[in-house]
């Protein structure tokens, strides 16, 4: 399948191999019951990073550890390691599992060994795969619309920041909710059901991750932070207590864009095809977008979505030193929206 690569940002294709030993699965554990997304998860692995829940009647996935076959039944041509069919996948990566995704509504994963000591591979890394690969292609495979994107609750309603990695989405929503008092929406990942009339975003783990410098910014305590999988100097706030568990339409759109160190930051309102463009690129994981929506459809949910929300590019030098400096136009913005004083203070 040409184009697909279910990998979160980092982990290079070289994870993908077809030679991994698998190991011999235990009794299956007890399910435990979470909630992202706008869906109930039963589990049987642990997963730290999601908001528990009590009880649940009918769960709307389900995720499995146990034994998996080395291919998916009626799969298209593919390779050892990474197979598709119109409604599930199967991928292997290097050292950490099997996984496979189905119909939307389960997912499978058969745990490796690892080639050096002959040890599982520990959980953390599992959940990195799971919560990124893994649940994307869920997502896809329901026809649901995942974006990657940061979003806060202003005084204006949900505005989402999207752009290239590394463009500062996370430190921007983190920016915003402890010099504003904002509450977080999503980190990384959010999700729009084109079914509903309103465009609804749905926020997944209520997770922050931040770069060293942005937390001595903030004055956040690295201690009991986890460290990301692949950038070292990135840390996880898991289950962060900044995070609302309130769902509303997202009402704006921004893409983010570096300015040289001398410029002055700008805000300015994008319509029409480059819109367009801007809600395309914020597609999480699209390659499975692709595969389980077709590019029509894809592009049809996309376009909807750019009719019923704000559209902004935001240019700033990316700068912690001048982030206040930054802020200005679009902290004006979003007052111009409320139709009163912004709430903004900074401290």
């Amino acid at each position: 399948m040409p184009g697909i690569r279910p990998l979160p940002a980092g982990p290079s294709p070289a994870h993908f191999q077809p030679t991994e030993r698998r190991r011999r699965s235990p009794a299956a554990a007890p399910d435990r019951l979470y909630s992202t997304y706008g869906l109930t998860i039963a589990s049987q692995l642990e997963l730290p990073e999601l908001a528990p829940l009590a009880s649940s009647g009918h769960p709307d996935v389900r995720i499995e550890l146990g034994e998996l076959p080395d291919r998916l039944e009626e799969a298209e041509a593919g390779t050892p390691w990474l197979q598709c069919s119109h409604s599930g996948c199967q991928f292997l990566l290097d050292s950490i599992a099997r996984f496979r995704v189905e119909q939307g509504r389960r997912i499978r994963i058969e745990r490796r060994l690892t080639p050096d000591r002959g040890a599982t591979v520990a959980e953390g890394d599992l959940r990195v795969y799971l919560l990124g690969s893994a649940l994307g292609a869920l997502l896809h495979q329901r026809h649901w619309l995942p974006l990657h994107i940061s979003a806060v609750q202003t005084p204006a309603g949900i505005w989402g920041f999207t752009g290239d990695s590394g463009a500062g989405k996370s430190t921007l929503a983190a920016w915003l909710h402890y010099r504003c008092g904002w509450k977080l929406v999503s980190d990384d990942v959010g999700v729009i059901k084109p079914e509903e009339a309103l465009p609804t975003l749905y926020p997944g783990p209520p997770r922050l991750k931040l770069w060293k410098d942005a937390l001595e910014r903030l004055s956040i305590d690295r201690q009991g932070l986890v460290r990301d999988l692949t950038r070292r100097d990135k840390f996880h706030l898991n289950r962060h207590h900044g995070f609302t568990d309130l769902t509303e339409p997202l009402g704006a759109l921004v893409l983010l864009e570096r300015a040289p160190r001398d410029e002055k930051a700008t805000l300015e309102r994008v319509e029409g095809i480059e819109a367009f463009r801007v809600v395309m690129s914020a597609l999480y994981l699209p390659e499975w977008g692709r595969r389980f929506n077709g590019p029509a459809r894809l592009m049809h949910y996309c376009a909807e979505l750019t009719r019923q929300i704000q559209i902004y590019r935001y240019r700033r030098p990316w700068s912690l030193e001048k982030a206040e400096d930054s802020l200005t136009p679009l902290i004006q913005q979003i007052r111009e929206e409320t139709g009163h004083a912004s709430s903004f203070r900074p401290t």
